[in-house]
């Protein structure tokens, strides 16, 4: 256990991925801590006295968005660090991250106005791909914009070429209930007063299951994608 620990940690400092299993151990020692942090403050709101109630369920809600996006962010930038490391051709690829190496390519911006700008664009797309390695700068890539709605979930799940299906599907959950009840105390709101923003144990509960569901199918689609090698193209 500890030799698995140090070789994340050596992971998580450089950011290589440099093969399945670092892959599975980097994104395992990442849920494992996160899921004892949040079980801690799970205990502590089932714990807490009538009068320190909101207070701690309030936290629960910050904690609880916080894992979300950290893992999530963490496990895309994972994954696109182990396919720059492949050193595949974007010919080997599916298609999708010949959209993500575009978007990496253009950064700066692209001028549909300027020829020239439009020709490099055109020639990446016909010519470069073709014998070109997939590499991206991931930190720039992966951004979760700091606020992981469903349309920005989606928008990363494509990017990795993972239907996003289920996720849509638990969209009310993602944005009307944990990302809602988030924003508002981030923002200093009060809650408590507030039908719509006011969170109790049972509904605490409730969403504190539904999002670790999600996070669950989230881990498994990537896990697949990575261990049956889907990211391919055919």
């Amino acid at each position: 256990m500890a030799k698995i620990c140090a070789t994340v940690e050596a992971i998580v400092s450089s950011m290589k991925i440099r093969s399945k299993e670092e892959f599975f151990d980097f994104i395992q020692e990442e849920r494992a801590w996160r899921r004892k942090e949040l079980t801690n403050c799970k205990s502590m709101i089932h714990g807490s006295r009538e009068s320190h109630n909101q207070t701690v369920l309030r936290a629960g809600i910050l904690l609880l968005y916080a894992h979300w996006e950290g893992y999530i962010k963490k496990v895309c930038e994972a994954f696109f660090s182990y396919i720059n490391f492949k050193g595949l051709k974007y010919e080997q690829l599916k298609h999708n991250f010949l959209i993500v190496g575009f978007g990496d390519k253009f950064n700066s911006g692209l001028s549909l106005k300027r020829f020239a700008s439009c020709a490099e664009s055109v020639r990446f797309v016909l010519e470069d791909c073709k014998d070109k390695k997939f590499r991206i700068d991931v930190q720039s890539r992966v951004d979760t914009r700091s606020n992981l709605n469903s349309e920005v979930l989606v928008e990363m799940l494509e990017m990795l070429g993972i239907d996003a299906g289920h996720f849509i599907s638990n969209k009310h959950h993602i944005d009307n209930r944990l990302l809602k009840y988030r924003n508002a105390i981030a923002h200093g709101e009060r809650t408590e007063w507030n039908p719509e923003l006011s969170v109790d144990v049972v509904g605490f509960n409730d969403l504190y299951e539904r999002i670790n569901d999600l996070v669950d199918v989230f881990e498994n689609e990537v896990s697949n994608h990575v261990e049956m090698e889907t990211y391919r193209a055919a």
